[in-house]
């Protein structure tokens, strides 16, 4: 079986022809700007086949599970944390992983810069996760642009996301520039210890796993972090992935339950009871709050 497209829980926009004209003749992102983004979580069947290739450079971003891509006679592995960039016009296919499929961001940009990102094709660039990493400032930055082109396209709300799009793509290709921001709290054990939660949110982290990043006693650790944050390290670890939940279930028509799998609740009733006692509220009451 093979889908070009259509999978529960993904965000897709496709700019229409008459949208890009407009953006090819306006000076402020003439140069630099995406025509179509999208996340597609866990796309089973997944293909696409261009023979004569595609009009726009295409980034391909895969946070979990694995595909592989195409380029001439040449097949590339693409698995979770890595990148690839696909030439524009350049014939290639790729599709998703049968047994784990992958999960992942999507862009097609073009404009007379475009072609400079070119210089990181041909390869599936790693990403490596770490305490200074910013995945989930990277994912952010999808986030923002889904929700903004979610309310149509307004000129002011292309040109907001196009003047977004260099920063996005710079996340990929100068990974030590976008890291620094995060260093400078490298070195203390609280900070260094919350990043590391936010890089695994999705995970069920034990104490001794996030101790070990901080060369800390458990003990020892544990104080430090409830002196500094009023909560024990795995509450506050609870909190950041519901926090994560509440803002899927703001930002996108998702079922709860796909919420709950996302951020590894295999258990949806687990993922409502953990839900009900850091927000006093039900997913769905919450979803429905000020309607």
């Amino acid at each position: 079986m093979k889908k070009e497209e259509g999978f529960p829980g993904q965000i897709s926009f496709v700019l229409p022809a008459k949208i890009c004209t407009i953006l090819k003749e306006n000076p402020i992102i003439a140069d630099l700007y995406l025509t179509d983004i999208g996340y597609y979580p866990k796309a089973r069947h997944h293909y696409r086949e261009r023979d004569q290739g595609s009009d726009q450079v295409i980034l391909i971003y895969c946070i979990d599970g694995h595909g592989e891509i195409r380029i001439g006679e040449t097949t590339h592995l693409l698995s979770a944390d890595h990148f690839f960039i696909i030439p524009a016009t350049v014939p290639h296919a790729y599709r998703s992983d049968e047994k784990n499929p992958w999960s992942i961001y999507w862009i097609h940009f073009s404009g007379s810069k475009a072609g400079l990102f070119t210089r990181f094709s041909g390869q599936s660039i790693a990403i490596d996760r770490g305490k200074t990493s910013r995945i989930n400032d990277r994912l952010d930055l999808f986030s923002e642009i889904f929700r903004n082109l979610d309310r149509g396209f307004s000129i002011e709300t292309l040109e907001y996301v196009n003047l977004c799009l260099p920063h996005l793509l710079a996340s990929f290709i100068h990974l030590s520039q976008f890291r620094l921001v995060k260093e400078s709290g490298e070195k203390d054990p609280v900070a260094q210890s919350v990043n590391f939660m936010l890089e695994n949110l999705t995970r069920k982290l034990k104490l001794e796993e996030i101790t070990d990043e901080t060369n800390l006693s458990a003990s020892h650790y544990s104080r430090l972090f409830l002196n500094r944050t009023g909560h024990s390290p795995i509450d506050y670890f609870i909190q950041l992935r519901i926090q994560r939940a509440c803002r899927l279930l703001d930002n996108s028509g998702r079922m709860i339950a796909d919420v709950a799998r996302e951020m590894g609740f295999e258990d949806q009733f687990y993922f409502s009871r953990v839900f009900r006692k850091v927000m006093g509220m039900s997913p769905a009451d919450y979803r429905k709050r000020g309607i």
